[in-house]
């Protein structure tokens, strides 16, 4: 089953016109990027997307270092830019990248608001079971690392 859709890039696209955010993309928990909307122009879309399966991964082991389940959200601020990451329904990571320009508030709230619709459009289509099978067998750390090591021996 194909966890992409059209909806799903058009729910980027509209969070992208309501925070003036410069990109959005959906990454899979093993790292993979579903998709992006937006600039893309000025990184490594996959290098990118390993990197932050690996940062949620290094949060979850945190997390439960604290005694909680985890986190939900990683912001992580720059001179100019930063990136907001937000999980959906613990199987996909929404990521925002965006400039002092915007408001950190305002790309929380609609981000809350996407995440919500993109976990909508996962139920309708049965994806969640899919990708939950999927889960079980990976070894997401595993995964995500190996990603990591083949993007930077280039």
């Amino acid at each position: 089953m194909e966890i992409y859709s059209d909806g799903m890039k058009d729910a980027l696209a509209g969070l992208l016109g309501k925070t003036g955010a410069k990109t959005a993309m959906l990454v899979s928990r093993e790292g993979y990027n579903v998709v992006e909307v937006g600039d893309v122009s000025y990184f490594n879309t996959t290098a990118l997307a390993a990197l932050v399966a690996g940062a949620f991964s290094a949060t979850r082991e945190m997390a439960r270092m604290v005694g909680e389940k985890g986190f939900s959200i990683l912001l992580q601020q720059g001179e100019s830019r930063h990136i907001h990451i937000s999980l959906i329904q613990d199987l996909l990571m929404l990521v925002v990248i965006f400039s002092d320009n915007e408001s950190i508030g305002r790309v929380r709230y609609e981000a809350r608001k996407t995440s919500m619709i993109l976990a909508d459009q996962l139920a309708e289509k049965g994806t969640r079971t899919h990708l939950e099978s999927r889960l079980e067998e990976t070894d997401f750390g595993e995964n995500a690392m190996n990603l990591i090591d083949r993007v930077f021996q280039t």
